[in-house]
């Protein structure tokens, strides 16, 4: 492993975030969640022995109008790529892997594009989301293709209650969202409704290449639908029905003289069965299937649809002193385009196993898996963690584990285009990672420190006659993660801090937008009927190419957001969210505006 270089942060200073409160009056420290992500089986999170972060219902109300990009940005200690406002092209950086290496669960469904192998972030609405979990390191021990930096999975809200909101903001931003969840007897219904609209700005510059560069404004609207069932068919068995639809219209710029949109739409519909087998087996059975459907209209219009078919049976089973959870999955993915391409469906399966325990104070865990993909064969991934529990509140890890990237159907598949192909004789990009940690959970004082490092071999780039693709690049990634929080009282404070070396492995050169320094820092108060928030969010200069140019350097920066709510009733709170307090101008993609100042009100209505 390379020597560490820790260097002062443009972030120096942040190194603890503040989380805001809720609205009731202060609480007594909270017991530490429980998490499912790290495992694929619930475990609390300080017995945990990977990176998990977790954002709540709570921390999501009070995003505002922050995206889902941003509010990850915020709390889950992640990088961030956007190409304009809401509604625009955007792109996560877990432990400075690429953005493709990200894989996105919606309550366990994926629902990525398979012709360009990336997630619309930028269409996941917040009014459908109850929780987030984000597991950072590589997780295809677990999860198969596509987690080398990790894993986000979001939960969709479910259960009794009765919400409401209206918002409003600058650019013309109006938000409104209707939730209803009721048991009746052994059934439990949920429907979530919501719809945002944005006049929103630009989303280029002069600094655009001119043959992109509008400067007219690009406006945003989404419309969502969220439903869930489920049903004791007795006790121990139950089934439920879950889907979730989002439609997202984002005007863009790809020219002076065209107005060009983006029309996508995403989707997940899941039905599954949870039955307890016997005491201490716990089964599930999923037949899922994700969606991506995009059409672009303009100067280059086009469609790519993704459907993907997805079936898993998991179980859960105490033994050996712990929990063994064994399963299957299969998945078949099928494009249907305008464009060509020379096949348009593959097909991959996938056992796995994994096992975790408490011997006193050691803690342990390991996962293996096995994958089969119709077009590169077969490939295995692993997994082996131990830690130690030093005292009751502190703990010390270390893990190691191999993961891979399947090519996209763009790299595989695309048909010849001016003298350009895919190639159907790559291979998947693998990586290996270590990492150390240290924990501290206290019952008001939190912390951590992790230590880590990914090399990723394999990478795929257009090779040197631009005619192709291959696997050709390697890149290394090492870095520290220091993480903590605070509560007393009505106050809380929360902040995280990452210094990262994110390197091309054969040239020493920077990997493209990614900071060697970022983090975020929060400080909330509640008293009485208010609550008041800052938060901070920073990063170091970028790059905006491979070559790391001194034109493509993008400056640091540091964001301030200011939150208040006012609890009028129990049942009734106004809040507001002051964006970018400083009006700060910064850049995260060259050529690609970023939101200045900006306010936004809203009025929730929350019971039974």
């Amino acid at each position: 492993m390379p020597s560490f270089r820790p260097r002062p942060s443009a972030a120096c200073g942040l190194g603890l975030l503040l989380s805001p409160l809720t609205l009731s009056a202060a609480e007594p420290p909270s017991l530490p969640p429980v998490v499912v992500t790290a495992t694929r089986t619930p475990q609390p999170v300080d017995a945990v022995l990977s990176d998990v972060r977790v954002i709540d219902a709570d921390t999501i109300a009070r995003a505002g109008t922050q995206t889902f990009v941003e509010l990850l940005q915020a709390h889950g200690g992640v990088e961030i790529s956007t190409t304009g406002g809401p509604g625009q092209v955007s792109g996560l950086f877990l432990r400075g892997a690429n953005t493709n290496h990200v894989l996105l669960l919606v309550d366990g469904v994926r629902v990525n594009s398979a012709t360009v192998g990336t997630n619309a972030f930028e269409n996941l609405p917040l009014a459908q989301i109850e929780r987030i979990e984000i597991l950072r390191g590589p997780a295809s021990s677990l999860y198969g293709a596509d987690a080398i930096g990790g894993v986000i999975q979001v939960f969709t809200k479910q259960g009794p209650r009765t919400q409401a909101s209206v918002g409003a903001g600058r650019w013309g931003t109006r938000e409104a969202s209707v939730g209803l969840g009721r048991s009746l007897g052994a059934t439990r219904l949920s429907l979530q409704a919501g719809v945002t609209r944005s006049d929103a700005f630009s989303a280029t510059n002069a600094a655009a290449s001119p043959f992109s560069f509008n400067p007219d404004d690009d406006g945003y609207r989404n419309t969502n639908l969220g439903l869930s069932v489920e049903h004791d068919r007795a006790e121990g068995h139950t089934l439920a029905l879950r889907l979730l639809a989002s439609r997202g219209t984002t005007h863009f710029d790809s020219g002076p003289d065209s107005d060009d949109v983006n029309r996508q739409r995403l989707g997940s519909l899941a039905l599954e069965s949870r039955d307890r087998l016997a005491p201490g087996w716990r089964s599930l059975l999923r037949l899922a299937r994700g969606s991506d459907h995009i059409r672009t209209e303009g100067a280059f219009p086009g469609r790519f649809d993704t459907d993907q078919d997805q079936a898993t049976w998991q179980n859960d089973i105490a033994a050996f002193g712990g929990e063994l959870v064994a399963g299957v999955e299969a998945r078949r993915e099928q494009v249907d385009s305008s464009t060509a391409y020379t096949r348009t469906s593959r097909r991959q399966w996938g056992l796995f196993g994994g096992y975790s325990a408490t011997f006193g104070a050691q803690l342990v865990e390991a996962s293996l898996r096995h994958d089969d993909d119709s077009q590169f064969g077969g490939h295995g991934s692993g997994k082996l963690a131990w830690g130690w529990r030093l005292a009751p509140q502190w703990r010390v890890s270390a893990s190691a584990a191999t993961a891979f990237k399947a090519p996209s159907f763009n790299d595989l598949y695309f048909p010849e285009s001016f003298g350009f192909s895919g190639n159907p004789d790559l291979k998947p990009e693998r990586a290996r990672s270590v990492e150390v940690a240290a924990r501290y959970d206290g019952s008001a004082t939190r912390a951590g420190l992790v230590v880590f490092q990914n090399r990723i071999r394999d990478l795929i780039a257009v090779d040197p006659t631009f005619t192709t693709v291959i696997n050709v690049n390697r890149a290394r990634i090492s870095g520290v993660t220091l993480d903590g929080s605070w509560q007393a009282g009505p106050w809380r404070l929360r902040g995280e801090w990452t210094n990262q070396q994110a390197e091309d492995a054969d040239t020493g050169l920077r990997l493209v937008r990614r900071a060697q320094d970022f983090g975020s820092a929060s400080l909330g108060y509640t008293g009485g009927a208010w609550r008041l928030g800052a938060e901070l969010v920073a990063s170091g200069d970028r790059y905006g190419t491979a070559a790391n140019s001194a034109t493509s350097r993008m400056g640091g920066y540091t964001l301030l957001h200011l939150t208040a709510g006012w609890r009028l009733t129990p049942e009734w709170t106004l809040s507001a969210r002051l964006n970018n307090a400083g009006d700060k101008a910064y850049e995260i993609s060259q050529g690609y505006n970023t939101p200045r100042r900006n306010l936004f009100v809203s009025l929730a209505y929350a019971g039974l």
